[in-house]
């Protein structure tokens, strides 16, 4: 199947004719064709509405220059495409010049079928581009947003009825101008720049002056949305609350980032105050332990004490590594760390509380770790936070699995739980600072809901990455990776 055509045919030589048909055909249309040669029968034919015109330049009653400007004086917008035996080059232009899209010779039709879509398509873009100016007018003169047409200078030689509405002008008000505070065009810079292609602009705010000189006052903001030959299109908004909400809003914003920051050096200097009369209650603490005249009971009652001093001493700890994370200066003591050491330690370190808690702790270390560089104190505190998460978050006769391999350039550890889990809507809050699940708040776990926002600094710090697997009643998993050197 090929593309119909309605063909209009201006050829006095019906052999000529029946040839453009031929070699229509030949280039993949149907034709529908009618041939004239005399002007009362070519205006009769148009009333068809045929989509194209192939007119012989030289019919004796009527030519293609006739028909040219008879569709030009009409404005009848159907593509016209000029055929001839032979052409001068002022012939060709001269039928050009007369609104033809195109000539050719009658020797060389084989370039017909290409020359008729390329008319056809010329039609369309032209079609389009009145529909799209129609659609701009509608829009433009109904925009509920103020709208201006500026010539390169910015002065304003069209504005819509909203932004009459918005500014307090007239609608026979004479043009205004788009200016800068400065007293500076705004829209000719603008322009220049879109041409060299920036089109990162956005808006600019501006005032509106008329030619008087006086301001129309208020703050508005203005957008170049288009750029035609000669004008620019503007849409402008009137900014006057914007920009006092946004002060208001600025005002707020710097006053909670000054209590933030006055939050942050308390809590910092607190924790450091605390730490150096708990460190001396601790050493006292250990030397009566260690006095073996003490009575049982005293003894119970100081190793309380003490349990109780390393649980305020670890939330010190953890507000201090905050406070530096907060502020940016986490330093990092980085070397060579030997993953599997660190493993072995840790896992040492909770065994007793594992232990006492009726927890399994099983280890699977890939014998070729690799090393990687790092800070081995903070390592070792991220694993053992996770460690003593999968302790306070099991059940007795439970188990907890730590894993480590090399992967994709990461050196990934794991540890696994068999715990009471996580409810699928709590996971996404477990790296927030301070947040404790509801069953760590409905069993009074103790904790300060720092240490996983803690291990994911010091993750994120090491160039690393943390993530989180739970299910209810299943378990929870929590990896992280960390390059390998």
């Amino acid at each position: 199947m090929g593309t119909p055509l309605s063909v209009l045919l201006l050829e006095d030589n019906p052999d000529d004719a029946e040839l453009l048909v031929f070699e229509l055909r030949r280039a993949g249309f149907v034709p529908d064709w009618r041939r004239v040669d005399s002007r009362a029968a070519f205006v009769e034919a148009l009333a068809g509405r045929p989509e194209i015109v192939l007119a012989d330049y030289s019919v004796p009653q009527f030519g293609a220059l006739e028909a040219l400007h008879l569709l030009s004086t009409a404005h009848q917008e159907i593509p016209a495409i000029v055929v001839s035996g032979a052409m001068s080059e002022e012939a060709c232009v001269d039928a050009l010049r007369h609104g033809a899209v195109d000539y050719l010779l009658k020797d060389r039709l084989t370039r017909l079928g290409a020359a008729v879509e390329h008319a056809l398509a010329q039609q369309g873009l032209i079609v389009a581009s009145r529909e799209h100016e129609q659609r701009f007018r509608t829009a433009f003169d109904h925009a509920p947003i103020g709208m201006a047409v500026s010539d390169l200078d910015g002065r304003v030689v069209e504005v819509n009825q909203a932004l009459f509405q918005m500014t307090g002008l007239s609608p026979d008000s004479a043009f205004i101008d788009i200016i800068a505070e400065d007293d500076r065009p705004m829209v000719t810079d603008h322009v220049k720049r879109l041409a060299a292609g920036d089109h990162q602009l956005g808006s600019f705010e501006v005032r509106l002056r008329q030619p008087d000189g006086d301001t129309v006052w208020g703050q508005y903001s203005a957008s170049l949305i288009a750029v035609g030959s000669g004008h620019v299109v503007h849409q402008v908004v009137d900014v006057t609350d914007r920009r006092r909400a946004a002060e208001a809003l600025q005002r707020s914003v710097e006053e909670l980032r000054e209590l933030d920051r006055l939050k942050s050096d308390f809590i910092a200097t607190v924790s450091h105050e605390l730490r150096t009369p708990l460190t001396s209650i601790r050493g006292y603490t250990e030397i009566l332990l260690g006095d073996p005249e003490l009575s049982s009971a005293h003894r119970s009652i100081i190793g309380i004490i003490d349990r109780n001093g390393q649980r305020l001493m670890g939330l010190i700890e953890d507000l201090l590594t905050f406070s530096s994370i907060e502020s940016g200066q986490l330093v990092l003591a980085r070397g060579p760390v030997q993953m599997k050491q660190l493993i072995d330690a840790a896992g040492e370190a909770v065994r007793p509380v594992l232990e006492s808690a009726g927890l399994a702790l099983s280890l699977d270390i890939a014998a070729d770790l690799p090393i990687v560089d790092g800070d081995g104190g903070q390592l070792e505190r991220v694993l053992l936070n996770l460690l003593s998460n999968a302790v306070k978050f099991s059940n007795p006769g439970g188990a907890v699995l730590v894993t480590a391999k090399a992967e994709n350039g990461y050196v990934v550890l794991s540890v696994e739980d068999s715990g009471v889990g996580i409810p699928e809507h709590e996971q996404a809050n477990l790296f927030t600072r301070f947040y404790r699940t509801s069953d760590a708040q409905r069993r009074a776990i103790n904790g300060s809901g720092l240490g996983l926002a803690i291990s994911r600094a010091i993750i994120e710090a090491h160039g690393g990455w943390i993530r989180l697997q739970s299910s209810v009643d299943v378990g929870t998993t929590i990896s992280f990776g960390l390059p390998i050197t």
